[in-house]
């Protein structure tokens, strides 16, 4: 039996060094050696496998991030005595007013199955690491993981019946960092030829159910709430097939290009926001191949149930490039030696990670999610980026003020802000001129191989002017008066585009060597006068650090003013079962013909408006039902011909309240979890008021019996077999459920099926 002298020590103390020397030495009793707090990656003693202090960080100084799930894990030794079985308990507390710096308690959590542990004296490094059975764990639920916390672990004898405590350990972190994902789905309808070409599908656009429900690795990895905020910027309608080749290895094939200009267009019309994530989700069943995706920065898209296509992608919405494993990826990614050749780094994530769904961890030597290489999670790199990252909203949990923009999707952040604004109005209205609207002229087109242009789309909207991530051109665009003065002038942003084949991925035409020969390109020029000219001149490099442009111009596209400008009739609204039905009329060609429509709509009186359609040219549309709030909306058509644009807005029309958008996380349709292991049912719900659901509207059926409520509900894998979990969420005016078939299985006497592998991120 061990000799117990931990009591008598003052860990206090001790140096961090000396503390660890002394409780891993052979000698002492049954221990606590530390305390990890993950939420998908986190340092542990990192000099025991990292080789290059550069690499290292303290224990759990990996950021937390509030109202996300994390894993404690405790690690144990036996001390003089050799193998004991350990058990134990974790007794959590928290200060969460920053005026009051009292201490609470927020509850105590017994371990997860099996429940102790055969304590070791001295385990292999990796193999405990490595192996869940090895530690103590306990699952702190996201609603309590908020405000400066304390976590205490006490251990005993399994075989004591009066539970004497042998050793405690308490670790302290700052969970005050709060951060939402909040992606504006572009919803794509598919109306063409079929693959053969011998004949039409016909594919409605996915639903804002199946865009959270795709977005459920997302909120795994990223360092985000475990509550995310979805809704629609609009559908639009693909009529080309996807099949083609592309004009130069690593490109993009013309009905990429042709889509990625839809959706920059649905974008523009929407504002083009910068306090959401726009991702254009592709229904199954649209033909495609070889090229089976192209990426734009900035209007990525992928395939329904494909989560880790859909994290790369919002990864480069937050400013990650690839990293370099199958390409030549991000020249500040690190090499996490020894799982990286040295000096060459290799996206190896660097640290343990752990899967907060189900337990399931990840090896250092797995690449990051955002390189070509798998098996996939992200990476200490990738984390550190993630985190204070304004595609978030990174905010405090406990600000004097903040402005609840991350509910209600809807509208636009000053429309929350009281008045009289409370102090620090200053921080506040800073923020509103970044993401306050301005009026622009939007050109998106194609540059050609032979150096010509095919324009898809020219509008005048109020929009925020930032082309993300675009990459400026040989090429400028200009408006230009009736006497030959340029009045506004933006340059060419190429949209750079990653193509990705059956065979592989590419770069989309030059991987930093150039541009390619076919690019997609968008402009957006001030909108300060109608004009009688818009061009695309090509210009050469700029001469002068002020961006004075080379003369002679050549011209590469230009459209010229119609001396009578378009007209619009009334709007007819209809709402219906399926969505709004719009109609209108059209008087007047435009310029060169050039008309096409959009249609936006309005929950507040017209101060913020919201995308539904883009490039309608038959005069009517339907909004899906699930694409619009309830409430008393307005719509309104524009008419653009890059010159003009028509405005005409309805009269205010009652939208019923319908069900919520709601999405099982997790478990995912078709998953394989293990019986008897602990299992998470989490779920997403948005009202068609805007407003947030509270969790107890979440009730929880498995195989139609209710086992609890809660947006997160934690339960014991159920036997092996097929199972169903359901979810029913009432918010207050109407009831919506989503559900999720799964198997469970024994490993001791099951072999489950494989699992099929994710495709790839672009």
């Amino acid at each position: 039996m061990g000799i117990d002298i931990s009591s008598a020590i003052d860990k206090a103390a001790l140096s961090d060094a000396w503390a660890l020397k002394l409780r891993e030495h052979y000698f002492i009793g049954p221990h606590i050696l530390g305390i990890e707090v993950t939420q998908c990656i986190q340092y542990f003693r990192a000099s025991r496998h990292l080789t290059d202090p550069a690499d290292r960080g303290p224990n759990n100084s990996l950021r937390l991030v509030a109202y996300k799930t994390a894993w404690v894990r405790v690690y144990v030794r036996a001390g003089w005595g050799g193998a004991v079985n350990l058990t134990g308990n974790l007794q959590i507390s928290a200060r969460r007013n920053r005026w009051l710096p009292l201490w609470v308690d927020v509850g105590t959590l017994t371990p997860q199955t099996p429940g102790t542990v055969a304590a070791q004296t001295l385990p292999d490094y990796a193999t405990e690491r490595g192996t869940m059975t090895a530690t103590l764990n306990f699952i702190v639920p996201a609603d309590d993981m908020v405000g400066r916390m304390a976590f205490k672990a006490n251990i005993w004898r399994a075989d004591d019946a009066t539970a004497a405590i042998v050793d405690s350990e308490t670790v302290e972190a700052d969970v005050t960092l709060l951060q939402t994902l909040r992606v504006r789905g572009l919803m794509v309808a598919y109306n063409g030829p079929n693959a053969a070409g011998n004949g039409t599908l016909n594919i409605a656009a996915p639903t804002v159910g199946e865009l959270q429900t795709t977005a459920a690795w997302s909120h795994t990895v990223f360092p985000v709430q475990a509550e995310g905020v979805f809704s629609s910027a609009g559908t639009v309608t693909l009529t080309v097939p996807l099949t083609g080749a592309p004009p130069n290895p690593g490109g993009c094939s013309a009905g990429w290009i042709t889509l990625n200009g839809q959706l920059a267009a649905a974008k523009a019309n929407d504002g083009n926001r910068t306090d959401v994530v726009y991702y254009g989700l592709l229904p199954n069943g649209v033909p495609m191949g070889p090229v089976i995706g192209c990426a734009s920065n900035g209007v990525t898209s992928g395939g329904v149930g494909n989560g880790v296509t859909m994290a790369h992608e919002l990864g480069h919405f937050a400013g990650l490039p690839h990293a370099p494993c199958g390409t030549p990826g991000n020249a500040a990614y690190p090499a996490y030696e020894p799982y990286d050749p040295a000096g060459t780094p290799t996206a190896s994530i660097g640290e343990y990670g752990l899967d907060i769904n189900d337990g399931t961890l990840h090896q250092p030597s797995q690449k990051d999610f955002m390189s070509y290489c798998g098996p996939r999670w992200t990476s200490i790199f990738t984390h550190q980026v993630l985190i204070d990252n304004a595609i978030f909203a990174p905010t405090t949990t406990n600000p004097r003020f903040r402005i609840p923009e991350l509910y209600d999707p809807w509208l636009w952040p000053w429309e929350y802000i009281p008045d009289p604004a409370p102090e620090p109005w200053e921080h506040w209205k800073n923020r509103i001129e970044d993401l306050r609207m301005r009026p622009v002229i939007t050109l998106i087109g194609t540059f050609e191989r032979d150096a010509s242009i095919t324009m898809q789309h020219v509008m005048r909207v109020d929009a925020q002017s930032t082309v993300a991530t675009g990459v400026p051109t040989k090429m400028v665009a200009e408006l230009v008066g009736a006497n030959g003065d340029v009045l506004a002038s933006a340059p060419v942003m190429r949209i750079p585009a990653d193509a990705h084949g059956s065979g592989g991925c590419g770069c989309g035409g030059g991987c930093g060597d150039g541009e390619p020969p076919v690019f997609g390109f968008q402009a957006m020029i001030p909108n300060v006068g109608r004009g009688a000219v818009l061009r695309i001149v090509h210009v050469g490099a700029l001469d002068d650090a002020e961006g004075r442009l080379k003369r002679p111009l050549t011209v590469a596209w230009e459209r010229k003013a119609a001396g009578r400008a378009v007209k619009l009739g009334e709007i007819a609204v209809k709402p219906g079962a399926r969505g709004v039905a719009l109609a209108w009329k059209l008087d007047g060609a435009g310029a060169e013909g050039a008309v096409s429509c959009s249609v936006q709509f309005s929950k507040d009186g017209g101060r913020s408006w919201n995308g539904c359609a883009v490039g309608i040219t038959d005069g009517k549309a339907l909004i899906p039902a699930d694409a619009l709030p309830s409430g008393k909306l307005q719509f309104r058509v524009l008419a653009h011909d890059g010159f003009d644009t028509a405005v005409r807005t309805s009269d205010a029309v009652e939208i019923a309240v319908r069900a919520p958008n709601v999405a099982v996380m997790y478990p995912s349709a078709g998953a394989l979890i293990e019986t008897a292991t602990p299992m998470r049912l989490w779920a997403n719900a948005m009202s068609s008021s805007g407003e947030r659901i509270e969790g107890e509207a979440f009730e929880w059926q498995l195989d139609g019996k209710t086992v609890g409520r809660g947006r997160e509900l934690w339960i014991r894998a159920p036997k092996p077999g097929r199972h169903e979990a359901r979810v029913v969420v009432t918010d207050g005016r109407s009831k919506g459920e989503a559900s999720a078939a799964f198997t469970t299985f024994d490993p001791d006497q099951d072999t489950p099926p494989p699992s099929k592998p994710a495709k790839r991120g672009r």
